[in-house]
């Protein structure tokens, strides 16, 4: 069994789109304690000072503090070496899932973590072709699928890796079919999500995001990557593997002056403070997270992100045994490990974040719906297409001129859905009619937290902050186009262009600055399909290897949450059981 199973709450993206007020993290991942070479007062100065500074050509080329290697510990500082196969950095869900395999593999195997338990956020695992979904009888394959993946790649403006993508989608379903079977050895069930009906076509998926629950744990969508990253650990070191916890990692070494082979890591056993060397006969893998802690590095790869939640971002803190944090959750340490060796970053500029709006004040059904009703900011104007997902109309609001956005529709809304059903419900699971979705409405009214009237001026007269003026001007202009059915102004879809006529009428209204959240960064180093790491020529570093959200050019623009469960099922799982099957039979 695992040192330690994981405790407290584990929420996923679906947590904060609840407007429960509950945070959490798709992203899965672990850490390294950092090792800057300077004391923290003195690294902490630095960094503002290089932060601050506009981002000319001369600044980005300078070397930023984070780039410097510590000062290696002499040889009698090592008090022992440990040698195996493979060494893993990280204990979170693509680092436990790479010595899974790999173990299973016929490798030696050993993991290396800062923390004391293994750590992991979300629940979504997407996944393409599985035996649970031809179980289900869904014809779901990379041809059925193209569409939606094609539609991230859009969103990506098509400068992701598509190697990697394309392993990934093609393998996708022997992996999960992999996991199925080991959480299934450790008494956890698969389910499947719903997938998403967009009216408007361009985001529809079909249902491919597996979670995995027992009875204690029903709410894989929510908690589920915390029950998985702790079975991973349960089945590696049941098989032979061994997790060395509280044992940061601080410099890789690289053989010949920098220039051969990466071979070993020094670590630090965090109680006692000895350095133990761990020897990689074949490769050494990162998994150590994201890096939306270092604030060095978020203004120099992440500017725009940077800039927008410098105030937010509690720069240069970090739990290794954090379940469920906002703004990120590491500093970046393996990523600078391997920049130390060598290593490039990434090539897709800047890199991508994963954020999205957390709370959702309006009627809502399936995975990403934003409201496709109207939607007014605070002038009483509309401002955008209705017709997208939560997370993709972050950036339009919050770009809109006030303070909030406000919701307005009638009671013939309900009937925009034949059935409802909440955010991450499984195929099979329970649906509510329309008049059900009416009584959620009443009972928000009377929270206080909806509005309600007979008449359109009684209801826009409690919204405050909004121009009721011009809002029931822009009323009636929506109204004119569902009767012609055409939106002159956004080309809103047809189908849910429904007329706001029917008494009572409803309203709400999503606060701005309390409504979005970074989750996380994605990517960052540079690494073929093969998930080596590589340098500025994209020649591969001998026995380097990486993966997990570190991964470079998987992602681009944004996290756009159009796959449900992309990082989880894609880099987490399909990637790393990859990797950790073609490490054992180097």
């Amino acid at each position: 069994m695992s040192k330690k199973s994981s405790t407290g709450t584990g929420l996923s993206r679906r947590s904060f789109v609840t407007g429960a007020g509950m945070l959490a993290l798709a992203a899965g991942g672990a850490g390294l304690v950092g090792c800057a070479p300077t004391s923290k007062g003195t690294a902490s100065a630095a960094q503002d000072s290089a932060a601050g500074d506009t981002l000319t050509a001369d600044v980005l080329d300078r070397t930023w503090s984070f780039e410097v290697p510590p000062e290696p510990v002499s040889d009698d500082e090592i008090v022992e070496t440990i040698t195996a196969d493979v060494v893993v950095i990280g204990s979170g869900m693509s680092g436990l899932c790479t010595a899974a395999s790999a173990l299973e593999s016929g490798a030696d195997v050993i993991v290396v973590t800062a923390g004391s338990i293994p750590v992991a956020r979300g629940g979504s695992n997407y996944g393409i072709g599985s035996k649970y979904q031809k179980e289900l009888g869904l014809d779901v394959t990379p041809e059925t699928s193209n569409h939606i993946i094609r539609m991230t790649q859009y969103v990506g403006s098509l400068r992701v890796d598509q190697k990697k993508w394309a392993r990934w989608i093609n393998n996708s379903a022997e992996s999960m079919d992999w996991m199925i079977d080991l959480m299934a050895g450790e008494g956890l069930n698969v389910g499947l999500e719903r997938g998403y009906d967009d009216p408007a076509g361009f985001l529809t998926s079909l249902p491919s995001s597996h979670f995995f629950w027992n009875d204690e744990n029903p709410n894989g969508t929510v908690n589920g990557a915390e029950q998985q990253v702790n079975a991973y650990a349960s089945f590696f070191e049941k098989n032979g593997g061994t997790i060395h916890w509280n044992t940061p990692a601080k410099y890789l070494i690289r053989e010949n002056d920098n220039t051969g082979r990466v071979s070993a890591v020094i670590a630090q056993r965090s109680e006692s403070g000895d350095y133990v060397k761990f020897e990689a006969k074949k490769a050494v893998v990162l998994a150590t997270g994201d890096f939306t802690r270092d604030k060095e590095m978020m203004a120099k790869y992440s500017p725009a992100v940077y800039r927008k939640y410098h105030d937010s971002i509690p720069w240069g803190e970090v739990d290794y045994d954090a379940l469920s944090v906002p703004f990120g959750q590491f500093a970046g340490d393996g990523h600078k490990m391997a920049l130390w060796v060598g290593a490039a970053w990434q090539k897709v500029y800047p890199c991508a974040p994963m954020e999205t709006c957390v709370s959702i004040p309006f009627p809502s059904t399936g995975e990403v719906t934003n409201f496709l009703g109207i939607n007014l900011a605070s002038d009483g104007k509309r401002f955008m297409n209705e017709c997208t997902s939560v997370a993709l109309s972050a950036d339009s609001i919050a770009n809109v001129a006030g303070d909030k956005v406000f919701y307005v529709w009638d009671s013939n809304y309900a009937s925009i859905h034949d059935e409802w059903h909440a955010i991450g419900a499984a195929v099979g699971g329970a649906t509510l009619t329309p008049e059900e979705e009416v009584a959620i409405w009443d009972a928000k009214v009377e929270e206080g937290t909806w509005f309600r009237a007979d008449t359109i001026d009684e209801l826009l007269a409690q919204l405050s902050g909004l121009d009721a003026e011009a809002a029931k001007a822009s009323i009636e202009s929506w109204n004119a186009y569902c009767e012609q059915g055409y939106d002159e102004e956004f080309q809103v879809d047809p189908s849910i262009l429904k007329p706001i006529l029917t008494p009572p009428f409803y309203g709400s209204f999503l606060e701005k600055d309390t409504s979005f959240m970074l989750l996380t960064t994605c990517g960052g180093l540079r690494c073929n399909e093969k998930m080596q790491v590589c340098d500025d020529g994209d020649a591969p570093i001998d026995g380097l290897y990486c993966t997990g959200i570190m991964t470079g050019d998987f992602y681009s623009n944004t996290y756009s949450f159009s796959i449900f469960g992309q990082n989880l099922g894609g880099v987490c799982c399909t990637l790393s059981y990859l990797l950790g099957r073609d490490l054992a039979q180097l």
